[in-house]
This record gives C-alpha cells, structure tokens and sequence, in this order.
C-alpha cells in the first residue's frame, strides 16, 4: 500500500523532495505551496521588461535539482562566473582575496609582518572556539581585518563577529579551512598563483538560469511532477495540523487530508504554530532588501558579483545580471542586496542613496543609475548567535520528536546553498525510501 507523503513548501528543496519521493511507486505526494507558483525564492521581478532575481544563483551543473530534473539544465545558460570584492582601499580583487592584491593595497613590508601574524595566529587561536578565532587561524588577524573578511562577514548578519556561533564557520567558511593554510598559500606562491584563499567553485563548469526567468525551470519541474503522479496544491495555505496515532491531520481552508509522513521546508516559527507547540521565543532572522536598477555608463568593474569588503555602506553584494544575459538598450541591469535587522522597517529611499554614495565614493557606476525599485524578503537569512544556538538545536529536536521531518534552509534553520539544500533534500527522500524498504 502507497505511504501518502506531505511536502509542506514548493522551493528547490520542496521540489526535490517531490521529485525523488514520485519516482519511487511506494509514495503517494502532495506538494503544497502557500505561493502561487513553485520555486520558493528562485523567482524574477520583471520591472521594463528585465528579470531580476533577488539575489546571485548560480548552479553547479551537479546541482541536485538538474539530477533530479535533467532537462532543466538543457534550459540553463552555462557561463563563466567571476567574482570580485570592493577592497578596502577602493580596488577590485577576486572574491575573496588575492596574495597579489594584498600586497597591491598594503605593501611589501605589511604582507611580511602578516606572514610572521599568521604564524604566531596559530599558536594564539589553535583552539578555533569562535568565528574571529577561527578565521584568524587560517589567515591571521591581520589579513582578516585588512583584506576587509571581518566588515563583510559583519554586514553580513548585522552583527559583531564574536557574536556569531561557530556553527556559522562549518556552513560558509569551510573552504577557508582547506585552502589558507600555510601549506596551501606557500604551494601557490611557487606556482605563480595569486589566489591566496580558494577560489569559489562557482568559477567552473556553472549554469545560470534561462534568459526568460525562473519560471521556465519550475514549468518543467511542475510538469514532470505531474507525470509522476504528484499532486500539487499551490495558493495552499495549512491551517493546523495534528497528529492522530501514527497519521497525521492536515487541516487546509475547506478540507482535511491525512498523511503517513509530513516533511516541513517552512521556516520552524511556522510549522511550529501549525502544530499547536509555538515557540516561547522566536528565532532570529534578517530580512533581505533587494534594490533593482539599470545603469548606462562605466560600471567600474568586470566582475558578475561583487562583493562589499570595506568598513563602510550597508550593501553586502551587486549582481550584474547583463554580464550574463547582455546589456538592454545598452544598459547594464543588477541587484544590490542587503541585509537589514528582522524588526526594522527599512527606509528604501535611504538605503537607495547610501548605497549609490558609497558606489560613486570609490569611483565605481560612472555614469546614469536608474533606481527600478525594490523588494524586502523577511525570513532570508537565519542567524547563529553564540548564546542562543541551544535554542535552535531544541526547537530543531521537538518538531522531529513531534514526528517531522524537515528539509531545506528554512525548515532546517541551517544557513546553507542552494546547492547543499538540495543534496541533503537527496539524502532525505533516500533515508525515506529506506526507512519503508527495510
């Protein structure tokens, strides 16, 4: 007899779930989105016939949703992703830093004493017991600071960098782990590389999607799901949900359904009332404002992304979606994102200027910028304060004891890509199949 499966949230990882769990004949699934469209975030804001998207998507071609989907990389536009920073001293380097731009902004004699504070930083944090501490082990404090990683990992959540869970380091950090150590910088310094900390793996064999927007993939997604026998509920809104011996209730609008399994990629506050057990406090987050603009002139930069490394503007990264796609009536067109508290009502128009002062500041966007407009995502980007991960880890344990499972960024509570969303969405739906295999 088929288990009837419940997918609460229609993004990437939502749509992989759907897509591993349909292919297998032992599930029946429910996709269920409270938007109308599937996708979650992969979505585009058409403002005088450009699409933007809220943030910088690049897909691996491995990604898990092409795995899962193979004919929707045929629609994909592979590119070359280049990655740039805005430096501290007004230069462009490649995200994050350079040996060469280092030396470049800083001198010879500073780069020396950074290599004798890089040595005694791995004496001094050998214990790795905070964000600082880890960061300034691999690369030294005086890297950290100079090259502009601490302003942008601060702009980055809002707050102090000490104040953030060493958790944050094993979700985006990593790859400063395994190639800034001395062992690594002293084998690229005899090869003639000037990478000092690991290019992003975004620079090779990546796709971008199509030209027409996000909904082109996730048509193809909605269409394959449907041939697999999924059904899919989108403008969906749950009510409650309860358990009821080893099934569970889902209460919609007008109906009542009952499921053997019910896997949650809505954030944790949410699924959390849905059940009837709210939070006695809520998680912190950081909203997400995009501002959208055309631009006719000298940008300043060749760069696909780049990133806000010096010690002031509240903007943490641009996205130049004409160095993908090409210029329209000879503009250039991107998205400025950044990251604001969860409680505060930002004033765009403020937001709007400071960030084309600080641009211009530096001699960057010589020439006409054409504000398009803007867009605030609420629940972007949770955040791993030090004091309060005990907090997460048991809001985390109650859903699953409850009987959930949940998946994805925001059902997690886990700061990961896109990418890895969707390999652990893989891994889930496996362990699913498993657990009725055995």
């Amino acid at each position: 007899m088929e288990k009837k499966i419940a997918i609460l949230g229609g993004g990437v990882t939502g749509v992989v779930l759907a897509g591993e769990l349909s292919a297998s004949p032992l599930f029946e699934v429910d996709l269920i989105e409270k938007a109308p469209v599937l996708g979650g975030l992969h979505r585009n804001f058409t403002i005088d016939n450009l699409n933007y998207d809220i943030g910088a998507f690049v897909f691996p071609v491995d990604h898990s949703l092409f795995t899962t989907f193979p004919r929707i990389k045929d629609l994909c536009l592979q590119i070359k992703n280049q990655m740039g920073s805005l430096t501290p001293r007004g230069t462009i380097d490649k995200y994050p830093c350079t040996l060469n731009g280092y030396i470049r902004d800083h001198g010879l004699v500073n780069f020396s004493y950074a290599c004798l504070d890089l040595a005694y930083c791995k004496f001094r944090y050998w214990q790795r017991d905070n964000i600082p501490a880890f960061v300034k082990y691999y690369i030294g404090k005086n890297v950290y600071e100079k090259s502009g990683l601490k302003s942008y990992i601060e702009i980055l959540y809002g707050i102090r960098d000490e104040e953030i869970d060493i958790e944050f380091a094993t979700k985006r950090l990593g790859e400063i782990e395994k190639a800034a150590s001395l062992k690594s910088i002293i084998s690229k310094l005899l090869q003639y590389r000037d990478t000092a900390l690991v290019e992003p793996p975004t620079l090779k064999e990546v796709v971008v999607r199509p030209p027409e927007g996000f909904h082109k993939m996730y048509e193809v997604a909605n269409d394959i799901l449907l041939s697999q026998g999924v059904n899919i509920f989108t403008n969906c809104e749950v009510k409650a949900i309860t358990r009821r011996g080893e099934r569970f209730e889902i209460e919609f609008l007008d109906s009542k359904k009952y499921y053997d399994r019910v896997i949650s990629t809505i954030p944790i506050a949410t699924i959390s009332r849905l059940i009837g057990k709210p939070l006695e406090k809520d998680l912190e987050y950081r909203k997400l404002l995009s501002l959208f603009y055309r631009f006719n002139g000298d940008l300043g930069y060749s760069d696909n992304i780049l990133h806000n490394f010096t010690t002031q503007g509240s903007w943490k990264r641009i996205t130049t979606f004409s160095k993908y796609y090409g210029t329209y009536e000879g503009d250039d067109y991107f998205v400025v994102e950044i990251t604001l508290e969860k409680d505060t009502q930002p004033d765009i128009s403020k937001q709007q200027q400071d960030f084309e002062n600080h641009v211009k500041s530096w001699g960057l966007f010589k020439g006409e910028l054409k504000y398009q407009g803007s867009l605030v995502i609420p629940n972007a980007y949770p955040v791993y304060r030090r004091d309060r991960l005990h907090e997460v880890i048991k809001a985390k344990q109650g859903l699953r004891e409850w009987g959930l499972d949940l998946a994805g960024r925001q059902g997690e509570f886990d700061y990961i890509s896109s990418y890895d969303a969707a390999a652990n969405a893989r891994s889930l739906a496996e362990k699913i199949k498993a657990d009725y295999c055995s």
